[in-house]
């Protein structure tokens, strides 16, 4: 088997890598008599037709290999995020300036939720995927181009493989060790998060844009004049482009830091330590770095736009608790826990898991946890004594130091120590670590066949291709096995339940997955629903017993569970009641209520503590409007309806009006609850309100209808003409109410921060319904 050292490529068992020594530096000025009689060695750039050919024919068959490995994803559907990124956003469904527009000026998660995140060439790359292969109306997302997602995924996942492939294949001088390497990365199960689960798009977009700008510095450090130049302007483009698909590319500033350190910085002339720092500075700085410029500019340009707009105001406890750990050690000693857990996944992928949510990870030092405490301390170990023999290591070996830099440092962004992010740990973060991970375990591979068979060529090269073999392969089935958990929600979710149970949100997940998969097959069947329901509050109630024990103080609370466990229990008293069974269903109603007015509870302190980082921030108090989950009160509000306490019930839909403004669900559910208290004509001006909001929705026409009936208006002044209506203001009691409701619509945007929208409505309210404008003017 050949040396493991990537430096010194056996040349009897390679005949490729005999023509090729590790990388040269950059060139500089002269180099003293001394560096001249021992010229560092360099990799030329292979000009052999046949050996280029033999690098496509591999990157041929790594191709298969991944097709082999991931045959079976492209049939998973909209699983997880997908749903809600891909099939419920509007930007994607058309090509037109208004949906560029968009993809623009919005969040990444625009419009389901607001957030920090801005990728718009991701969002612009699935906006081209479905309008190449979709046939369907851009109102309705066609299901029928999923599988097309699935391909352009594994399109770009070829391309980073073969990137790899040529990348360690220039950095090692051996082909056999690259195409390990590449295979092993090709394969590895870990990245089924990202490549299967289509949304993982932009871990795939960011990978590519950091290979290739990495591919471009390698040459950049070769080349001289205009050559250097225009290589340095790939970086430049590569970096830029790279940081709108997602900002975890601004690694590329790491890939180009780390081969810099590892295989230029010992070949500069210079022997002490200063002036070589000077020369460093220079070469690798001046004459480098200024290309990765341009896109950390932008990158802090555009997340400091988006953050100061944002009411985001910090990371979910429930999601990530190192953000919410009472110290900062325990935060850095839980995130090294998290490392081990990666290095163990790299190491053997047995038990994956889309979901690693409170409580699946504790805390170190939490009580009860001393085994994974004892486990923090060995991955301490591991860890350090990884990064201590990769710097030993690093004249003799410099691949393997570089592997392990690769490992660790591209998780920088992902790992908890500098910053805590959305999530605890997720193996999407791995992607492009797992590069890393792929080339030391291929150069293990190596080294173990060496060690085996020392001598006899032939046995040495047998051995050592049937470990590469046998562990790809082993892989590629653990990959095929794991693409069949992403196949549909319900399976996702029942690998993760048994991989994950004391994760909060794998059983969240699974109680609405299993109402969903009743709704989608059993709707209108009473008994089947009713059975899911059950299912559903039992693995809801599993993830409540979760958060609660032990009780989590408000700001670390998740209300999303609150909301979605209510739910589940205000159907359960709707299909109690449907028995005639009154007074059970009475207390699945209450227990809504109870359990809605801890998400209530949640969302009012997430609503105060935004309003007050957005002051902090710098933005006006004029320009701050109330955030929150408004399908919370919805619930809420129907709760309190089955309850008969209408007061209540209108007093939470009178909040939705504030939180959604625009939409005319607010309305519609505040005028129900003033009729049922008897009080029509309010009832009646707040849908002349919802009214102007959505002028064509015959429905609040015939509700409009049916309060005027109500209070004894002959003729109805609402009028329909065929599918249309038409409302008579000429009638002395409508124009009043339509004065009213104009001037509380107006005054009601103006309390909720909307001043364009209440501008704009005044002026059509005086033009259009001659309202006088003298009403508008708050005395």
């Amino acid at each position: 088997m050949a040396s493991t050292s990537p430096t010194r490529p056996d040349r009897r068992e390679d005949s490729l890598a005999a023509q090729s020594l590790p990388p040269s530096p950059a060139p500089g000025p002269a180099a003293p008599p001394s560096a001249a009689r021992n010229p560092p060695r360099a990799i030329p750039v292979p000009r052999i037709p046949w050996l280029r050919s033999k690098i496509f024919l591999i990157g041929l068959g790594l191709g298969l290999i991944i097709l082999a490995a991931y045959s079976n994803s492209f049939s998973a559907g909209l699983v997880l995020d997908n749903s809600v990124v891909i099939g419920d956003d509007p930007r994607i469904r058309a090509v037109n300036g208004d949906n560029i527009q968009l993809i623009l000026t919005k969040n990444y998660w625009w419009p389901a939720f607001e957030s920090n995140l801005y990728r718009p060439l991701t969002t612009m790359s699935y906006l081209i995927n479905y309008r190449l292969f979709s046939h369907g109306a851009p109102d309705k997302f066609d299901l029928a181009t999923v599988p097309s997602f699935h391909w352009v995924n594994f399109l770009l996942q070829w391309a980073n493989v073969f990137l790899v492939l040529v990348i360690v294949r220039r950095l090692s001088g051996q082909l056999a060790l690259a195409t390990v390497a590449a295979a092993l990365f090709a394969v590895h199960p870990v990245n089924v998060e990202s490549v299967t689960n289509i949304v993982g798009r932009g871990d795939l977009l960011a990978t590519l844009s950091i290979l290739l700008g990495g591919w471009c510095y390698l040459r950049a450090a070769e080349a001289t004049g205009w050559g250097k130049v225009a290589w340095l302007t790939g970086v430049a483009f590569n970096a830029l482009w790279g940081i709108f698909a997602k900002e975890s590319a601004v690694l590329l500033a790491a890939f180009v830091f780390l081969y810099d350190l590892i295989w230029r910085w010992p070949r500069l002339p210079e022997k002490k330590f200063f002036p070589r720092l000077g020369r460093a500075i220079l070469e690798f700085g001046v004459k480098g770095y200024v290309a990765l410029a341009p896109a950390l500019l932008a990158l802090l340009i555009a997340r400091s736009r988006l953050t100061f707009y944002s009411p985001v105001f910090g990371e979910v406890f429930a999601d990530n608790p190192i953000s919410g750990a009472d110290h900062w050690y325990i935060g850095a000693m839980t995130a090294i826990n998290v490392l081990g857990r990666y290095l163990l996944l790299m190491i053997f992928p047995r038990t994956l898991s889309c979901d690693y949510s409170y409580h699946a990870i504790p805390l170190y030092g939490d009580p009860g946890a001393g085994l994974q405490d004892l486990l923090t301390w060995v991955s301490l170990g591991v860890i350090v004594g990884l990064l201590m023999f990769a710097v030993k290591r690093c004249r003799t070996q410099p691949l393997f130091a570089w592997a392990v830099g690769i490992f660790f440092l591209m998780q920088l962004p992902t790992m908890n120590l500098l910053l805590s992010i959305g999530s605890i740990m997720a193996e999407r973060f791995l992607y492009l670590p797992s590069i890393g991970f792929c080339v030391a375990a291929a150069q293990f591979l190596w080294w173990i066949g060496g060690f085996l068979v020392r001598h006899a060529r032939w046995p040495r090269l047998i051995l050592g291709w049937s470990l590469a073999g046998a562990a790809t392969f082993a892989l590629g089935a653990r990959t095929h096995a794991r693409n069949a958990d992403w196949q549909t929600e319900y399976s996702l979710w029942q690998s993760a339940s048994a991989a994950e149970p004391d994760s909060f949100k794998v059983h969240k997940g699974f109680a609405n997955c299993l109402w969903g998969e009743a709704l989608a097959h059993h709707k209108g069947d009473w008994v089947a629903e009713e059975s899911a329901l059950d299912a559903a509050i039992t693995e809801a109630e599993k993830g409540l017993s979760i958060l609660d024990h032990p009780p989590l103080p408000l700001p670390k609370e998740d209300n999303t569970l609150f909301k979605d466990l209510g739910m589940f229990y205000l159907l359960k008293g709707a299909h109690v009641e449907h028995r005639g069974q009154t007074d059970e269903a009475r207390g699945f109603y209450q227990k809504s209520v109870a359990v809605l007015l801890r998400a209530v509870e949640v969302d009012h302190y997430a609503n105060k503590t935004s309003h007050e980082t957005s002051l902090r921030r710098g933005r006006l108090e004029s320009e701050i409007s109330d955030v929150g989950n408004y399908n919370i009160y919805t619930l809420l509000v129907v709760s309190y309806e089955h309850l008969k306490d209408w007061t209540n019930a209108e007093t939470y839909a009178r909040y939705i009006q504030r939180l959604v403004p625009l939409d005319t669900i607010g309305y519609r559910l505040a005028a129900t609850e003033c009729a049922n208290q008897g009080r029509v004509g309010d009832a009646a001006v707040l849908i002349l309100e919802a009214l102007f909001l959505d002028p064509r929705d015959g429905s609040l026409f015939q509700t409009l209808g049916t309060y005027y009936s109500a209070m004894g208006l002959v003729p109805n002044p609402v009028n329909p003409f065929g599918n249309n209506f038409s409302l008579n203001q000429d009638v002395p009691l409508v124009r009043q109410e339509l004065n009213q409701a104009g001037v509380d619509l107006v005054r009601h945007l103006e309390d909720c921060k909307q001043h364009e929208a209440a501008a704009a409505l005044r002026d059509k309210f005086i033009a259009s319904y001659k309202i006088p404008a003298e009403l508008f003017i708050r005395k």
